[in-house]
This record gives C-alpha cells, sequence and structure tokens, in this order.
C-alpha cells in the first residue's frame, strides 16, 4: 500500500506542476507546410513506422505487407530490407522503426514478438526477444543503449497504480529496469472486468490520455492529456512545465464513434491471421459488425485534445497532433524544450506525420482506397534550434532522469536476451509481448 501511495503522489506531484495561465490553442496562426517538395510515385497499405538516415534515404514499415523497405525520394528507388517470415532478416506486423545512434534502426516486429536492429546498411545485426510485457511498445532507445516503454496496466496488478496510470520505465543494456514518470494510460472501460457475450472494446473511445516522446536530446516529453501541456524531463533530472493550451472541446458524434471502432479492429493484431497459423492483420469488418461493436464499446463524451503518438524532432523538439475532424487540414503543435509551443503546423487534409528528420516532415497520405503514399515537405522556419544548451543523452551505467524515479522502488533486472541473427534464435510462432 505504501508503494501504491507514492507512486500516486509522483503521478500527482507531475500534474501539479506551476505552470502560467494559459493561451488559447486558436492564439497563433498555423504555418501551412505548402505543397510536398517530393512524392514516392510507389503505394503503401498500412504504413507504421518511418526514420530518416543520415544520406537522405528512409526506412519504411508497411503493418499490412509485412515488409520494411529503404526508399530514395530523390530517385525514386525502393528497396526491400525485411520481407514477411520467421527468419532473422525477416519480420511479422512492423509496428514500428526506432532510431538508434550511428544510423542503426530498431524494428519493433510485433508479429515474431522481438525487436530486430539493423545495421545502416540494413542488415540484421542482432534480436531482442519481446520477453517483457510493454517491450514492443517502446518509444525511445537513447545513446546509453537504454530501451524506454510502457507497461501496460494489465502487467502490473501485483504492484498497481490508481485511475488507470502506467509507469514509463528505462532498462539498461544490464537490464536493470527504472521508473522514469508515471502518466494517464488508456482508460478501461467501467465493466471491463465483466464477461460479455458481444464483442467490445476494452478501453473507453476517444478518452484523454497522456503521451510521451523521447526527445533527440535525450529528454522526456510528457504531453498531458487532462490539461493540454508539454512537461520536459532533462537526463539530469530537471523538470519544466509548459502552460497548458485552452481550447474549445469538440463532441464526439456518431460518425467519430464508427471510425475510432474502426480503426481500433484494424491496428488490432488477431491471432491465427499470419502465414503459419500466427498473428497477422485483422481482416476488414463490415458495417453491420462495426454497428454491433459501436453499441457494445463505451465512449467519452468529448474528442481528446490531441490524438496518436507525440513525434520527436531534431533540436530536442515534439510534434503532437491536435484532435479534429478527417476531412480538415492536419494540425500538429510543436513544443520546445521549455514546454512552449513554437509553431502551429498544418499539413493538408488526408495527410498523417510519419517522421521529422532534417530533410524534412515524411507525411503518408491515404487515396480513396485506402492506399498510402508518402510525401516530403520543406521544414517550417526555425524548426530546428540552432542555438541553446543541449543537454546529452543518461550514459548506460547512469540513473536515468533521478527526480523522476519512484522513491523505495524496486529495480529488478529484465532480462533482454540479445541472440545473434541465425533462424534457431527466433521464436516461430506469434505471440504479442505488448
Amino acid at each position: 500500500m505504501r508503494r501504491v501511495t507514492r507512486l500516486a503522489a509522483l503521478f500527482l506531484a507531475a500534474t501539479a506542476l506551476p505552470v502560467c495561465a494559459g493561451p488559447a490553442l486558436s492564439q497563433t496562426a498555423p504555418v501551412s507546410l505548402g505543397t510536398p517538395d517530393a512524392v514516392l510515385a510507389d503505394a503503401f497499405s498500412s504504413l507504421r513506422g518511418a526514420r530518416e538516415l543520415s544520406d537522405g534515404t528512409l526506412l519504411l514499415a508497411d503493418w499490412i505487407e509485412e515488409r520494411v523497405v529503404r526508399v530514395d525520394l530523390a530517385t525514386g528507388s525502393v528497396m526491400d530490407v525485411m520481407l514477411r517470415g520467421p527468419g532473422p532478416d525477416e519480420v511479422r506486423l512492423p509496428s514500428a522503426l526506432v532510431s538508434m545512434s550511428g544510423d542503426s534502426t530498431l524494428v519493433v516486429d510485433l508479429g515474431n514478438s522481438r525487436l530486430t536492429v539493423l545495421t545502416p546498411s540494413g542488415r540484421a545485426a542482432r534480436a531482442i526477444r519481446a520477453e517483457r510485457p510493454g517491450l514492443t511498445g517502446v518509444g525511445g532507445v537513447d545513446s546509453g543503449g537504454g530501451i524506454w516503454f510502457a507497461v501496460p496496466a494489465w502487467a502490473a496488478q501485483a504492484d498497481p497504480l490508481p485511475d488507470d496510470s502506467v509507469r514509463v520505465v528505462r532498462v539498461d543494456p544490464d537490464g536493470t529496469t527504472r521508473v522514469v514518470a508515471v502518466i494517464q494510460g488508456s482508460r478501461r472501460r467501467s465493466d471491463a472486468g465483466t464477461p460479455s457475450r458481444e464483442p467490445r472494446i476494452p478501453v473507453v473511445g476517444y478518452a484523454k490520455q497522456d503521451g510521451w516522446a523521447l526527445l533527440s536530446n535525450g529528454s522526456l516529453a510528457i504531453v498531458r492529456g487532462g490539461a493540454y501541456r508539454v512537461e520536459v524531463v532533462s537526463p539530469d533530472g530537471r523538470r519544466v512545465a509548459g502552460p497548458p493550451y485552452a481550447g474549445r472541446p469538440r463532441h464526439v458524434t456518431d460518425g467519430d464513434k464508427r471510425r475510432f471502432v474502426i480503426d481500433f479492429m484494424a491496428s488490432s493484431p488477431t491471432s491465427g491471421r499470419g502465414a503459419d497459423g500466427g498473428m497477422g492483420p485483422s481482416p476488414a469488418v463490415d458495417d453491420a459488425a462495426v454497428t454491433r461493436v459501436v453499441r457494445s464499446t463505451e465512449f467519452a463524451e468529448e474528442h481528446p485534445w490531441f490524438q496518436g503518438a507525440p513525434i520527436p524532432s531534431p533540436g530536442g523538439r515534439v510534434w503532437v497532433r491536435r484532435a479534429g475532424p478527417a476531412d480538415a487540414p492536419a494540425l500538429y503543435d510543436v513544443f520546445g524544450g521549455d514546454g512552449r509551443r513554437v509553431h502551429t503546423v498544418a499539413l493538408p487534409p488526408g495527410r498523417r506525420v510519419l517522421a521529422v528528420g532534417v530533410r524534412g516532415v515524411y507525411a503518408a497520405h491515404a487515396d480513396e482506397l485506402g492506399l498510402e503514399s508518402v510525401e516530403r515537405y520543406r521544414l517550417p522556419p526555425d524548426a530546428i534550434p540552432t542555438s541553446g544548451p543541449t543537454p546529452s543523452a543518461p550514459a548506460a551505467s547512469s540513473a536515468a532522469h533521478p527526480s523522476t524515479a519512484t522513491p523505495g522502488a524496486t529495480t529488478p533486472r529484465v532480462s533482454l536476451r540479445s541472440t545473434a541473427p541465425t533462424r534457431s534464435s527466433f521464436i516461430p510462432g506469434a505471440t504479442s509481448g505488448r
């Protein structure tokens, strides 16, 4: 009980940081990115990850086609890096591409329940078995080799947190785990523990929750969902909180509810759909099935302030997509290291940002058939800060973010078993570690 109290105090202390009065979301006119300066001719089925490399090429992960490719927007070339399968240089359900130092990339291979490290040339160097709940939701890797992810609430039943809160942890290369923050997770529905004959979604649709991102300078950015504001914690533990930004809430309509169900089901893998009976992309559902799930799903009355995961950008900044109608321009608030908004960036309707790099903003654009093309837009003015202190990322042996660590928290050693890329070293089946 004392441990729960300490973690609850940590959460309350973080959300009660002193902030000044908040400006309105509409106070600053959006900066339009105009038209793309490069468009890739090839289409993709469902892009889940993008990672800009230092030579200007781009890694892309396609969830449905189950492959990772390397593209050159200057020449239009597309080269396969990983194709569907259980082997060491293969992938199933790639859900994210995480930047590592030296142009290496961590591929989140949800279908094979592992993380694969790609070298700058695209070779599979090693794999990490996803034996720890939440590890396939990795949100960043720092320069000391620490892996950052959120531990799902269902995996913390022996040491639960109040109010659907979850822990963000950092796992050192030696396996030591440290709690670096406590955030508001997804809201479980009020009857989640009771059986149901109808298919239903276990979380409350459009409920407000926090988001987070590991920034390029080693800082942790936390986007609070209650009062829309950003907190930044530097590697030495210094914490700053930007002002809350006020806006007009948007009511959740019947059409919004259907869109939530369709998106949720499309992004949830299904057992038995893979090539060998493992996990695979969920099949499309008809209107009648969507209606049944909508009826059995619990929804918030209003939309959250933002949607999707925050996106780190060069210079220690973070991009946050503001929630809005699908047919309206896509608005992204760009926050600096002090938690204050620097820009609001507008992209044409139907776009979503995949990644932000030094050469531009990479966005996916879905056509009327749902196929996605990749566009690159020029960075807005002053997108990458040229001055100011840049904290270094924590070393592997240092305590990450000491001010956010939980007093008295245990630091169990987690086995992140790293294996050489041989076919026998990988799990042939498909069980998610999320």
